[in-house]
């Protein structure tokens, strides 16, 4: 039996160095993953601002969240493919392989806040924090221990 490679469309504005690794087809377009990012249609989002991906058979929609943004308020891109492919693995994989570290640390109670590295292509680390509700930030002393959970989070990988 011959295995068969299919070709890849030839993607505009990729980096020097950044490869296709996969796509999907969809009723819209391709959706495109690369070595740092997922091209969707209308623009592209790195991997280490991917918080979650999942695959949702039954309605054959790839469902990516973005990491909170200042306010707490995350992205969510729904995107229909006919055609996953590989895509869906390769996007699972990306996301998986870029978190270094995630560690959730208690700083009020219960309540505390989620602290996660995540490699970027350039080999650097970007951290973002998400606090819990109820986190009063404005509080000198709970700013204080949210601050050392941070750095301790940090401190045992770089």
């Amino acid at each position: 039996m011959k295995l068969r490679r299919t070709s890849r469309p030839a993607v505009d504005g990729l980096a020097p160095g950044e490869r296709v690794l996969a796509t999907g087809d969809g009723p819209d377009g391709d959706v495109v993953a690369t070595t740092s990012r997922l091209l969707l249609r209308g623009g592209s989002v790195a991997w280490t601002s991917v918080e979650t991906a999942s695959w949702d058979g039954e309605a054959e929609v790839l469902v990516v969240t973005e990491v909170p943004d200042a306010r707490g308020r995350r992205t969510r891109h729904r995107v229909a493919l006919s055609s996953p492919r590989r895509l869906v693995d390769v996007v699972r994989e990306q996301v998986t392989q870029s978190v270094v570290i995630s560690r959730h640390i208690t700083v009020d109670g219960r309540r505390g806040v989620r602290v996660t590295g995540r490699r970027t292509p350039s080999d650097e680390l970007a951290w973002t924090v998400q606090v819990d509700s109820g986190i009063d930030l404005a509080d000198p002393a709970t700013k204080a221990r949210v601050d050392a959970a941070v750095a301790l989070v940090r401190n045992e990988v770089e």
